[in-house]
């Protein structure tokens, strides 16, 4: 093997090194995978239908009638991406 070689199957290795770490202590949060919706679609439509059926606190209708409240915007159901 060539020296290029030795390079690359080294940073193979530490790759997979680093993926391995990753998983082992506990991984990513990754909100958009709770979306049935791929990322792109949810970049450009702004959209999250949740893979679990439960749409949220602010998607519930009130009970008697009156309008729901206002959610609140820290509050996001599952999987919807807060954009600055």
């Amino acid at each position: 093997m060539g020296r290029g070689m030795w390079i690359i199957a080294a940073l193979i290795a530490a790759v997979v090194v680093a993926m391995m770490w990753q998983e082992s202590s506990g991984g990513i949060e990754r909100p958009w995978a709770e979306c049935k919706e791929s990322l792109v679609q949810q970049m450009f439509s702004d959209t999250c239908t949740p893979r679990s059926g439960f749409a949220g606190p602010d998607r519930t209708p009130a009970v008697g009638g009156a309008p729901a409240p206002a959610p609140d915007p820290d509050e996001r159901p599952v999987g919807e991406i807060k954009r600055n």
